[in-house]
Formats: C-alpha cells, sequence, structure tokens
C-alpha cells in the first residue's frame, strides 16, 4: 500500500508480511517500491517464518529477487491468495488516518509516519489474541 510522507509527491510504501492462519502481521516495513525494501521485509521477518513456509505474492518482480524461489508463489490477483493482505490495508487505512491518501492528517517525517503505523499494526495484533 502506497502513502506519503511530507508531501504527496514523497511516496512511501507499506510493505507487510501476513500469517494466513491467524492474520497477524508478523513483519513490516516502510520504503520504496523496490527490491531492496522487499529483501528489507525479508530480513525484518521472525527467523521461524524462513524455514518451511511458503509466501504468496502478487507479480511484483522484486518479490522473485527478495524471496527464496521454492517456497515462493507469486500469484495473479484472480487467484485470490494475497486477498487476506488486501483486507487488511482496508482496515488499516480505516483505522490509520496517516494512511489514507486525501486527509489533512499527515506525517512529516518518516519516523514519525513509522511510529503511528506501528501503534495501529500493534493493536491489531494484540486484538487477536
Amino acid at each position: 500500500m502506497w502513502t506519503f510522507v511530507g508531501r504527496k509527491r514523497r511516496k512511501v510504501w507499506l510493505w507487510l508480511a501476513v500469517e494466513r492462519a491467524s492474520r497477524r502481521i508478523v513483519a513490516w516495513v516502510l520504503g520504496r517500491r523496490d527490491v531492496a525494501t522487499a529483501r528489507r521485509l525479508w530480513d525484518a521477518l521472525p527467523r521461524r517464518y524462513g524455514r518451511h513456509c511458503w509466501y504468496f505474492t502478487d507479480l511484483f518482480p522484486a518479490y522473485a529477487e527478495a524471496l527464496p524461489r521454492g517456497p515462493h508463489r507469486p500469484c495473479p490477483k484472480p487467484e485470490r491468495q494475497t486477498r487476506i493482505v488486501e483486507a487488511l490495508n482496508c482496515s488499516l487505512h480505516q483505522r490509520c488516518a496517516v494512511l489514507v491518501r486525501k486527509t489533512c492528517s499527515f506525517s512529516k517525517s518518516l519516523a514519525m509516519h513509522a511510529a503511528r503505523i506501528k501503534i495501529v499494526i500493534d493493536k491489531h495484533n494484540v486484538t487477536l489474541n
């Protein structure tokens, strides 16, 4: 999901890794829409998700370079394997004003942007218990 910091021309992408069974957000990063940010997301995953897991993604090419080939499952949208992430994006839009594209509530710094998103994600994960 994209958002912006400071002004609308400064796009920042929110990347999420979600455990499908529990809908828990297990890792997230903010950055550009590129391979380096995809690798940062991979590095942010807890170690237990690095082995014996499948990774369903859309067809964005950065995933193919950042994720291990064997367990990576790129899927076109009609297969609906990424629908949990899309639903969470919608929930985050509703719960976090800085993620709404047409808003008066925006962050002037990336650090503050990350802090506000972290509060919402932590609250989301706690409510799943």
